[in-house]
């Protein structure tokens, strides 16, 4: 028996067919510090001889699903030396035991030190119009020594031509201590982009792209009571009909779970437009959503995931187990991809990686379907 969660007519469907055991089996596609695609070996010496190239400093964190080309965005920051890429793309009709990760959009845009390339991308997003956008925070080597490589910036690809549509530069509007960490874009009704950007230093940045914009929606101070200097801002856009979109967000090791309508963020409203969803019992990852309005979660710690409904109060009772325990992994991030909207998670032994026990080949990842069932041993 498996489990698929697909969107019909703006509600959850949940599918159980009888197939044979571990049909979606060939899908997994299994990433380390080895999966960089060099362009051919005498490259990959060089980077190698040079220290630009650490199988184990490479770890996979964020991902988008490009549905038309069958491929996927990752997001490979650069929080220790030695990483070559920092946004790759994979080709998901070729799974393997060995996936390849080729620099996206080119190798040109992956050089550490060129303020016109990427520095270090922490997050990407998929919008209605195909174009991805990335969030580069211009920082390297967050867990050894950080260093402010370039000025943050947010850059869009169309995904149909590869091509750069817009690029933002972030000084004017981020703070010394400013820890962006999350981005998704919506639209006005009037068809002009919009990004909001989590800054854990206790803000939503806004970005409107038509009209060259930019301003912080200051987050009320009790939103990250109890929460440390390093801790996580997370943001998601949940869609709705009729253009109603909301953001929701929470700290980590945040009491409560948040919303605000996207419209409010586009006019600046702050404090005065935050609904408080619910408490949370245990801390809480917020991994995605499905495309719609549902949220894809874990807890701290635990490798369980489960579907909230956000037309429902925040409370475990209304929660839906989607996948079982998976071995040895944590899920950094869930997001929905493939012609039957299936949800892909993205997991990896995160922790080994932080304590620098994942061995010479990196961080051990696998993207694959969400299923309860057919999950494989340690690897």
């Amino acid at each position: 028996m498996w489990l698929r969660v697909t969107l019909a007519f703006g509600l959850l469907a949940v599918t159980l067919a009888e197939v044979k055991p571990c049909e979606y089996g060939d899908k997994i596609y299994r990433i380390n510090g080895n999966s960089i695609d060099f362009p051919c070996e005498s490259t990959k010496n060089i980077f190698i001889t040079t220290e630009r190239f650490k199988p184990s400093s490479i770890i996979p964190l964020r991902f988008q699903i490009d549905k038309k080309h069958d491929r996927a965005l990752v997001v490979l920051p650069r929080l220790r030396t030695g990483i070559p890429i920092t946004f790759g793309v994979i080709d998901l009709k070729k799974p393997n035991c060995y996936t390849h990760i080729k620099p996206y959009p080119c190798w040109p845009y992956q050089e550490e030190g060129n303020c016109n390339s990427f520095q270090s991308v922490v997050d990407a997003y998929i919008d209605v119009k195909n174009n991805i956008w990335t969030l580069d925070t211009g920082i390297t080597n967050n867990l050894q020594q950080p260093i402010r490589r370039c000025p943050p910036k947010v850059v869009a690809f169309s995904l149909d031509s590869d091509s750069t549509v817009k690029s933002v530069d972030l000084s004017d509007i981020v703070k010394p201590s400013s820890r962006l960490q999350y981005l998704v874009t919506d639209y006005s009704q009037n068809g002009n982009p919009y990004v909001y950007i989590a800054d854990a230093e206790g803000a939503i940045i806004v970005l409107d792209i038509h009209n060259s914009k930019s301003y912080r929606v200051v987050l009320p101070r009790a939103i990250a009571a109890g929460c440390g200097e390093s801790d996580v801002l997370y943001l998601l856009l949940v869609r709705r009909p009729k253009n109603q979109n909301t953001v929701i967000f929470s700290y980590l090791c945040g009491q409560k779970v948040y919303s605000i309508k996207s419209e409010y963020l586009r006019t600046g409203r702050g404090s005065s437009a935050i609904v408080e969803l619910g408490s949370k019992h245990k801390h809480s990852v917020l991994l995605g959503t499905d495309g719609g309005k549902n949220v894809i979660l874990r807890y701290r710690g635990e490798s369980e995931l489960y579907l909230w409904d956000t037309d429902q109060a925040y409370k475990e009772c209304n929660f839906v187990l989607v996948q079982h325990s998976e071995e040895c992994r944590l899920s950094t991030h869930v997001s929905p991809g493939g012609k039957d909207e299936l949800l892909y998670s993205l997991s990896s032994n995160i922790a080994d990686y932080l304590n620098n026990t994942s061995g010479a080949g990196g961080a051990s990842a696998r993207l694959k379907f969400i299923s309860k069932e057919c999950d494989d041993d340690c690897f």
